[in-house]
């Protein structure tokens, strides 16, 4: 009887062990990629370029749009 009880419990962790690592899949990966591109879009480097663009031309300059 106990033997078959612990087989029983061996198989149910087997099954769910297989399930999980399934699940595992490298698309499972892509969220975490995705919120690391995130936070590198928000970083003061990557936000540089575009405070420079905003900022008003120093005085004495003048506004010239290529055309």
């Amino acid at each position: 009887m106990t033997a078959i009880l612990v087989g029983i419990i061996v198989v149910v962790t087997a099954v769910f062990g297989v399930i999980a690592a399934r699940r595992r899949t490298p698309s499972s990966d892509d969220g975490v990629a995705a919120f690391r591109r995130h936070l590198d879009a928000l970083s003061p480097e990557a936000r540089r370029s575009v405070i420079e663009r905003a900022q008003p031309p120093a005085p004495g300059q003048e506004h010239s749009d290529g055309a």
